[in-house]
């Protein structure tokens, strides 16, 4: 059995498509957030593959679209990135200990242009119950 170019090509597109569509799914139904990774990561591969696809077939205003849903998403992916480090550093630098785990106050929230995180609670990691303990790819 010989799978053909176009085969392949529409398999991608679909699995793009269905990619973009679970993100959009989940934050509806309120299992992912907007400004969470799962969301981003799943946005972003959906785009990237949807681009590829329309630039092979030369469907531009498609391509031009998923330009600017990839783009946002890695933004948006290197937003949350620096945040996540902000929070960790402000851990470390509370607490002296590179394993802590900070509670940060919203309000000074990186992402928001505030200044740097205010640490309202330190824990580490290994005095957390396995039900306290968040994965921060989620």
């Amino acid at each position: 059995m010989t799978i053909s170019l176009l085969t392949v090509i529409t398999a991608l597109g679909w699995i793009g498509a269905i990619a973009v569509v679970l993100a959009y799914g989940m934050v509806s139904k309120g299992r992912w957030t907007a400004d969470g990774l799962p969301f981003q990561l799943a946005n972003f591969a959906g785009a990237f593959i949807m681009l590829l696809i329309a630039v092979i077939n030369g469907i531009w205003p498609s391509a031009l679209a998923n330009v600017a849903a990839v783009i946002i998403g890695a933004l948006a992916m290197r937003t949350i990135a620096r945040s996540r480090r902000a929070e960790r550093s402000a851990a470390a630098q509370a607490t002296g200990v590179a394993g802590a785990v900070a509670v940060v106050d919203g309000s000074q929230d990186p992402t928001a242009g505030g200044s740097e995180p205010v640490v309202t609670e330190v824990s580490f990691v290994d005095e957390l119950e396995t039900a306290e303990r968040v994965d921060l790819a989620a």
